[in-house]
């Protein structure tokens, strides 16, 4: 894969994520997509990045991929790896048969941020409609059915004001 393929593939995957960031002030949040991986003799998952990554001394955001770029987790987790200014010092540094160095940061120190499901959840519009647009159940004006029926609209209108308000934040 060229450098442009991959840089192409990156903007694809952050484009997702795009809105979590500029809603929290992070435009320009670092965001590496990495493969996750048990090395041999390990008991958990990690990931690596290597020192020019990390000595940008920032926060770098994350999400799953393939060493093709694409992604592997189909919730589209979006994940936090938070600077540790001691990076050099409690990583561990694995030299590939190429000569490149990295530093393995186990998985389980990663912050879920969010994933599809969240964003589906904040993207969902409710709305429910009027009584007075839907047919009268009560061909007999049986006595309170209709004042019930209202009651249950004004109830759920206001369920649906404050979803709206929690999921719209």
């Amino acid at each position: 894969m060229t450098p442009e393929e991959r840089k192409e593939k990156v903007a694809a995957l952050r484009e997702l994520h795009q809105d979590y960031f500029d809603l929290n002030d992070l435009t320009y949040a670092a965001f590496i997509p990495k493969t996750a991986y048990r090395p041999n003799g390990k008991d958990e998952l990690f990931v690596t990045y290597f020192p020019s990554e990390l000595e940008r001394n920032k926060d770098i955001y994350l999400e799953f991929v393939s060493i093709d770029y694409d992604a592997e987790d189909p919730k589209r987790t979006l994940y936090l790896h938070k600077y540790n200014p001691h990076w050099k010092e409690e990583y561990e540094l694995v030299v590939s048969n190429s000569g490149f160095q990295r530093h393995m940061i186990p998985v389980s120190e990663l912050k879920v941020i969010r994933d599809i499901t969240t964003i589906q959840a904040k993207n969902a519009i409710f709305t429910l409609e009027s009584v007075d647009d839907l047919p009268n159940p009560d061909e007999n004006k049986t006595p309170g059915l209709v004042e019930a029926l209202v009651d249950i609209n004004k109830t759920l209108k206001s369920i649906q004001l404050t979803l709206n308000s929690i999921l719209n934040k």
